[in-house]
């Protein structure tokens, strides 16, 4: 997700230092592509004028700032001056995405910050974290990750999920972009497969404990030998 709001801040800094300007936006964004994106934006004055890639994205192509369902959090982002986070939604690619925005300011006449617009990413969950999923499964886990949709809204919208239900998994919370995710993880067999360590635990502690005391017989042992010396 940091990488995707890095595009952003990359797309940004060349529209600063263009006044404005991102000549060859289609190249620029090819090579800023990874394969967790779905799609990569820029919305001048909050109208989104360019996409990549193009094809199969030619909807993408709104008025923001006046859209029934992003209308509310981009003028929220723009005014606030923030990056926010709004997801994830269904794409009419097919699948689930998250629109990672990031308002743009350029210098005005006066030196006061004039709003030029959004540089945009759109990310692909759960693909995005497929290396971590991968990884939580082969070792045994199973969790959940759920976010807030947006700054502005408390609903709850599951990201990734391996599907099962779980009891008293452990919980980390996280703000990101505005949002508040949620990360939940448990072994996948349960807890209690924990009381099986117990044995080896005893087991442990006695092999230990004869260890100890062996070593104390053997000390006790030449202790007496040099006594014994100084006597004859």
């Amino acid at each position: 997700m940091n990488r995707g709001v890095a595009i952003t801040d990359t797309l940004e800094e060349i529209a600063i230092s263009e006044n404005g300007k991102i000549d060859n936006f289609q190249k620029v964004a090819r090579d800023l592509m990874a394969d967790f994106i779905q799609s990569i934006q820029i919305a001048p004055d909050g109208v989104v004028t360019d996409i990549y890639p193009e094809a199969g994205n030619e909807a993408g192509k709104i008025d923001l700032m006046h859209d029934e369902s992003r209308g509310e959090i981009c003028r929220y982002g723009r005014d606030k001056n923030i990056v926010t986070m709004q997801g994830p939604f269904d794409l009419k690619q097919g699948g689930q995405g998250i629109a990672i925005r990031n308002p743009v300011y350029l210098e005005g006449a006066d030196g006061s910050p004039v709003f030029w617009g959004f540089t945009i990413v759109i990310i692909r969950v759960p693909e995005i974290f497929t290396e971590s999923i991968q990884a939580l499964t082969k070792f045994g886990y199973d969790y959940s990750l759920t976010k807030t949709v947006s700054p502005l809204s408390d609903d709850i919208e599951i990201v990734s999920s391996s599907g099962n239900i779980m009891k008293n998994p452990i919980t980390f919370e996280f703000e990101f972009c505005g949002s508040l995710f949620d990360f939940e993880i448990m072994p996948a067999d349960g807890w209690s497969h924990g009381w099986n360590v117990f044995p080896q635990l005893f087991l442990g502690i006695c092999v230990i404990l004869l260890l100890t005391g062996l070593t104390v017989v053997i000390l006790v042992i030449e202790r007496h030998r040099d006594t014994l010396k100084k006597w004859r």
